[in-house]
């Protein structure tokens, strides 16, 4: 859902943290509301890699695996996390970008107390936050470490609905050099992260969607 918003055009690659069911699941929805097919994926063992790229191969995407995941922070656009870490696997070398590029992040691994997947001094970087839930971010998901320790302000956090009614958040078309996948004068370079723990209201909808479908 905030893949369109907050990185509606994807130039480079699509990466991947994790190579689990939920991987999966992320992967297709992406299918409808992007044209780019190419993933980069990292995984934490190598028969779970392979066997990702081999499923998601077969279902039409041009996916190759790296070997360091900061390498994701350097060679794509939007980068999808998706393991049950409970120390930084994203960021942890603090390097800026090869390349001043849209980047967006979206975290889905976090959904419980002590789960972390992105290193804190990255998710200072960040030039937006969003998550569903200002008040819950405190207590679980990707941002509460980086809260706890001062490295970003509560404030400085919005939440899913202010976005979506909020146009001068949401990232700006611009144009670009075909043969060169840096930001042009116009190009929204902005590095936005979504970090979703899970909030009861999400699933009520969805339910609520699905009803209407099978009817």
């Amino acid at each position: 859902m905030l893949a369109p918003d907050l990185n509606n055009t994807i130039h480079s690659n699509i990466g991947m943290l994790g190579t689990g069911v939920q991987a999966r699941y992320q992967l297709q929805y992406l299918k409808h509301v992007t044209e780019c097919r190419n993933v980069l994926v990292w995984g934490r063992t190598q028969r779970n890699v392979m066997h990702f790229i081999g499923d998601m191969r077969s279902e039409g995407w041009n996916i190759e695996a790296v070997k360091d995941a900061d390498e994701l922070l350097d060679r794509c656009q939007l980068i999808v996390t998706t393991t049950c870490s409970r120390e930084p696997l994203l960021g942890r070398e603090h390097r800026q970008p090869t390349k001043k590029v849209p980047l967006h992040i979206t975290c889905i691994g976090s959904d419980a107390t002590g789960k972390v997947e992105l290193d804190e001094k990255l998710i200072a970087m960040a030039d937006l936050l969003v998550t569903d839930s200002r008040l819950q971010t405190k207590e679980r998901g990707e941002f509460e470490d980086a809260v706890a320790s001062g490295a970003v302000s509560l404030d400085d956090i919005i939440e899913i609905g202010e976005l979506e009614t909020r146009g001068d958040l949401q990232r700006r078309k611009g144009r670009r050099d075909q043969d060169d996948d840096s930001c042009g004068n116009e190009e929204d370079c902005r590095f936005t992260i979504f970090d979703t723990s899970g909030v009861a209201v999400q699933d009520c909808v969805i339910a609520m969607m699905l009803n209407e479908a099978l009817r």
